[in-house]
C-alpha cells in the first residue's frame, strides 16, 4: 500500500510539472487565433486578414480587420483617436439614428457621429461576423454612440461615471459568463469522462497483471501509467474544449520535454533508471540486499529513489541511478544461503572424532537445512591448533542468519566440552638470553613499568632486530615468565 501511495503521487507531481510547462510555454502559442483563409474573391494581392480590437477609456468595443495597404492595428488606432476628440468635445453630440451610415463611393458603410466620420465597415468586418456590411455599420454606430455618451458622462460627472463603470464591469462579465458557460460544462462533462476512464484502465490493468503474477513494482507502474496516460489524454482535450489548438499543444509538450530534458537532467536519470530497475527486476520489495556500503531489506521502489530500511531499523533513501550505477548483492535471491565457521582443536585430540562430533552437532540445530546437508573440513593446521571449518545451510533471511549461526556454536562448543576436545588458545613463548635481567624485566612489567626487551611469537629472539612495536605482551604470559 506504501509504494502504490509513493508511486501515486509521485506521478500527480510530475504531470503537475508537465502541466505547468505545458501552460508556461504553450500560452503564447494558444492565444494566437488562426488566420482565416482569404476570399476566393479577393484579388491576390489584398493584405492578409487579422484583427485588433477598439477602445475607449479601456473598455474594448469591437474587433476591426486589416485592409489593403492598413494593418488593424492602424485602423483600431486611427477609430480611437477620433472617438478621444469627439469625447473631449464641448459642443453635443445628437443620437446615433439610421441616417447616420452612409455609402462611400467604393461600397463601404461609414459611420459618422455628430456630423464626423468615424470609421468604414469593410466587407472583412462583415465577412468575420456573418453579417452584411449595412447591418454591421448600424450595429457598430450605436455601439460607439453609447460609448461616447458614456465617456462623456464621467467625465463631467465622476460620481456617476463610477456607476456607469460599475454597470458596465458586470455587463461585461456576466458576458464573459454566459459565453463561457457552454465550454466550462463541456470541461468538466470531459473531466469526469476521462476520470472515469483512467480509474477502469487502472482497474484494468491492475486485474490483467493479478492474472499473469506481475511483479508488485511493475504493477504498480503500469497501473501509473495507465491512469496517468489518460488523464494527460483528458487535459489535452479540456484545453481544445477552450479553444485551444491541438496542434500548439502538442508543440509545447515538445518544447517542455526538450526543457526538461535540460533543466531535469538528474531527475530524469533516476527517473529511467528507476524504470530500468522496475522493468530488469534484480530484487524486489522485501528483498534484503547490500548497496555500497548500505545493507537492508527494499522498504519502497520509487521512480525516483530506493528506499532501504537497514536492520537497527534506519531508513535510507538512495537515488537510482546510483543504485543502477553500484554492484548489487541479493542475501535473499536464493531461499537458502551458507554459513561458515572456524573452530581449533588441540594437536593431541582425534581429528576424526572431532569432525563427526561437529557434524552431528550442527546437524541437530533447528534451522540447518538437510539439502544441501552440512560438512565439517580440516581448513589449516595452525601453529597452536588444528582449525576446522564448519559450513552449513539456512534460510537466507537475516534473522535466520544470526540466530541459527549462533545456536550452530554454541552447540558445537557444548559438545566439544561434553567428549573432552580441547579447544586451545595460540601459545607464546619468551625467551631470555639473561635469567636475572628477565626476572628484573618481569618484575617493572607487572608493576606497570615499560618493557625494554623483546619478546617473539614461535622463535628465538633476534637482538639486531630490536624490539617489535607491533608485539603487545600478554599480562598472563607475564606471570608464567615470572
Amino acid at each position: 500500500m506504501q509504494v502504490r501511495r509513493g508511486n501515486n503521487r509521485e506521478g500527480a507531481r510530475t504531470l503537475w510539472v508537465l502541466l505547468g510547462l505545458l501552460l508556461i510555454f504553450g500560452v503564447p502559442a494558444f492565444g494566437q487565433a488562426p488566420v482565416p483563409p482569404a476570399p476566393a474573391s479577393r484579388p491576390p494581392t489584398a493584405t492578409p486578414t487579422t484583427f485588433a480590437g477598439v477602445q475607449l477609456e479601456g473598455r474594448t468595443l469591437f474587433e476591426v480587420a486589416a485592409t489593403e495597404g492598413v494593418t488593424a492595428a492602424e485602423r483600431a488606432e486611427r477609430i480611437e483617436r477620433r472617438l478621444q476628440n469627439l469625447v473631449q468635445r464641448e459642443a453635443p453630440v445628437r443620437p446615433f439614428g439610421r441616417d447616420d451610415i452612409r455609402r462611400s463611393a467604393d461600397g463601404d458603410w461609414q459611420i459618422f457621429l455628430g456630423g464626423e466620420l468615424i470609421m468604414e465597415v469593410t466587407p472583412e468586418d462583415a465577412q468575420d461576423v456573418l453579417a452584411t456590411p449595412e447591418e454591421l455599420a448600424l450595429l457598430w454606430g450605436q455601439e460607439l454612440a453609447g460609448a461616447v455618451a458614456e465617456a462623456r458622462t464621467t467625465r463631467e460627472n465622476p460620481l456617476q461615471g463610477i456607476g456607469i463603470l460599475i454597470r458596465n464591469s458586470v455587463r461585461d462579465l456576466v458576458v464573459s459568463t454566459v459565453t463561457w458557460l457552454p465550454r466550462l460544462a463541456s470541461a468538466l462533462i470531459l473531466a469526469v469522462i476521462f476520470w472515469l476512464l483512467a480509474k477502469l484502465a487502472a482497474w484494468v490493468v491492475c486485474v490483467v497483471a493479478n492474472r499473469t503474477r506481475l511483479d508488485p513494482n511493475l504493477r504498480q507502474l503500469a497501473r501509473a501509467v495507465a491512469f496517468y496516460g489518460l488523464w494527460a489524454v483528458g487535459a489535452v482535450a479540456i484545453l481544445a474544449t477552450f479553444g485551444f489548438e491541438t496542434g500548439g499543444i502538442v508543440a509545447a509538450l515538445g518544447i517542455s520535454g526538450f526543457i526538461l530534458g535540460f533543466a531535469f537532467k538528474d531527475i530524469l536519470s533516476h527517473f529511467l533508471a528507476g524504470l530500468m530497475l522496475l522493468l530488469g527486476r534484480q530484487f524486489r520489495i522485501g528483498d534484503q540486499i547490500v548497496v555500497k556500503d548500505q545493507e537492508g531489506t527494499v522498504e519502497r521502489i520509487e521512480l525516483r529513489a530506493l528506499h532501504l530500511r537497514t536492520y537497527d531499523n534506519r531508513l535510507v533513501i538512495i537515488p537510482n541511478a546510483e543504485v543502477f550505477n553500484s554492484i548489487i548483492t541479493s542475501n535473499t535471491a536464493s531461499p537458502y544461503r551458507r554459513r561458515e565457521f572456524v573452530v581449533g582443536i588441540g594437536f593431541e585430540d582425534d581429528i576424526g572424532r572431532a569432525l563427526q562430533v561437529a557434524l552431528e552437532a550442527v546437524r541437530g540445530t533447528p534451522g540447518v537445512m538437510t539439502e544441501p546437508e552440512p560438512d565439517v573440513l580440516v581448513d589449516e593446521l595452525a601453529p597452536s591448533t588444528v582449525n576446522l571449518r564448519v559450513r552449513f545451510f539456512m534460510n537466507s533471511l537475516r534473522a535466520d542468519y544470526l540466530k541459527v549461526g549462533s545456536e550452530c556454536m554454541r552447540r558445537v562448543k557444548e559438545a566439544f566440552d561434553r567428549e573432552g576436545i580441547s579447544m586451545p588458545t595460540e601459545i607464546f613463548t619468551l625467551v631470555f638470553d639473561n635469567a636475572a635481567e628477565a626476572a628484573d624485566e618481569v618484575k617493572g612489567v607487572l608493576a606497570g613499568g615499560p618493557s625494554r626487551r623483546n619478546a617473539h611469537r614461535g622463535g628465538p629472539a633476534d637482538e639486531a632486530a630490536g624490539p617489535d612495536p607491533s608485539i603487545q605482551e600478554d599480562p598472563t604470559d607475564r606471570r608464567r615468565a615470572a
